[in-house]
């Protein structure tokens, strides 16, 4: 069926609620313009890249939703030989008429550390609001179509055997971004739900959940607090978050030309560069401001409006293709987020007959050759020296840059 017919039929059924569907690439033809359709739900042992956008309205942004598809679909198509193994897919959703998702980010921040803010924050909306914010639709049918299956049988009332459900686990990778990030983790705490009405154990659901691989790109959410196998893929420079955690509050305090570093788990198994855009930093000259006419910038955004190549801003980062103004550490980045998804998606397709195999350390998930494990190791020196560099200084200052910045007013297009 046409995509458009399809969201327009899903708007219906729901009079004003949220909802998601996943959907694929597919030759040209006249129910699918555009080479993209609604697609039927994957198979609980099947090989699945699954894309959650960022951004997201109260219409569905099917044009966006295409175009992060694309770049994911070519991406496996030009690195797997078995390429027709591996389903790639993109959760389209629309956010209907209550869902207020700013409103939601903050709430999963709240939670980490203070419950009163959270309760408070819930109580602040109106009660129409209330359910679609903080317990959407739409997550829900992304969990129940993309990961029930792997844990359950029977419509969802029988756990499996866990052998299986790691498998199937391992075999489903989660590339997202921005808002994406957020909506794993509340697929997480789906999943934490009814792997405890299925009657898995503690350690089995910990298990369960470090097999489930989130690449996720600017992620807008506390990920260090995920018990999935969850991977960040930021420039520090990215300003659009509301809430951050201490260290990248500091980098944007005091701006750093470090290239490329990596943070352990307890800041969130994140990759960071110190700039997307090349100019200003590695010895290039700062860009030069200039008049745009804001019409014009907006119809060529994402291109140089001097040499119409494409560019790339600090929150708009994502790997598979190079861009014109990248920088080094952004180059070395997007190699490092290419290689986590080729070995995870690896990982995945040898998952065969009765034997599990783990998704690798994150060393060896970065890594495809000895360069890039020295490069690895080099990353996670100089992110450890400016961890030691943070704890040197004064966290009241940074909690007072952190609230001057939240302070600013903001446009935001996503």
């Amino acid at each position: 069926m046409n995509i458009e017919k399809y969201t327009e039929l899903c708007r219906q059924e729901r009079q004003g609620k949220s909802f998601a569907f996943l959907a694929e690439r597919c030759p040209t033809s006249d129910e699918a313009p555009y080479r993209i359709r609604p697609v039927e739900n994957p198979a609980a042992d099947e090989t699945c890249v699954l894309v959650l956008p960022g951004g997201g309205s109260n219409r569905a942004d099917i044009r966006g939703c295409n175009g992060i598809l694309k770049k994911v679909h070519d991406f496996v198509a030009k690195n797997f030989q078995n390429a027709d193994q591996i389903r790639v897919c993109v959760a389209v959703c629309e956010f209907g008429e209550n869902h207020c998702a700013k409103t939601a980010r903050r709430e999963l921040y709240y939670e980490g550390f203070s419950s009163s803010l959270a309760e408070e924050l819930r109580q602040s909306l109106p009660q129409p609001d209330r359910e679609e914010t903080f317990d959407p639709a739409y997550i829900r049918d992304i969990f129940n179509i993309a990961v029930l299956p792997r844990i359950s049988s029977d419509d969802g009332n029988r756990r499996l055997p866990q052998n299986q459900a790691l498998q199937n686990i391992r075999r489903l990778n989660i590339v997202a971004h921005c808002h994406g990030g957020y909506v794993a983790m509340q697929m997480e705490k789906l999943m934490t739900e009814k792997m405890e009405m299925l009657g898995y154990s503690a350690d089995e659901q910990k298990k369960l959940k470090s097999q489930l691989l989130v690449l996720s790109y600017n992620p807008d959410c506390p990920k260090g607090l995920s018990k999935l196998y969850f991977v960040g893929i930021e420039s520090s420079k990215d300003r659009h978050n509301e809430y951050y955690n201490y260290f990248r509050e500091w980098l944007l305090m005091a701006p750093k030309d470090f290239g490329i570093c990596y943070l352990p788990k307890k800041w969130g198994r994140t990759f960071l560069c110190a700039q997307v855009d090349k100019a200003g930093v590695e010895h290039n000259p700062p860009r030069e401001l200039t008049e745009i006419d804001p019409d014009e910038w907006f119809k060529n955004r994402g291109r140089n409006p001097q040499t119409g190549e494409r560019e790339l801003g600090e929150h708009d980062f994502m790997a598979f293709e190079p861009a014109a103004n990248m920088s080094r550490g952004a180059k070395k980045l997007q190699r490092f987020a290419n290689n986590i998804l080729k070995n995870a998606v690896k990982n995945s397709l040898a998952q065969k007959g009765e034997k599990f195999i783990p998704l690798p350390k994150i060393q060896s998930l970065v890594s495809l050759s000895p360069r890039d494990k020295c490069e690895f190791a080099r990353a996670a020196i100089i992110g450890f020296r400016l961890e030691q560099q943070l704890l040197r200084t004064d966290l009241q200052k940074i909690d007072n840059y952190a609230n001057w910045r939240r302070s600013i007013p903001t446009v935001s297009l996503d």
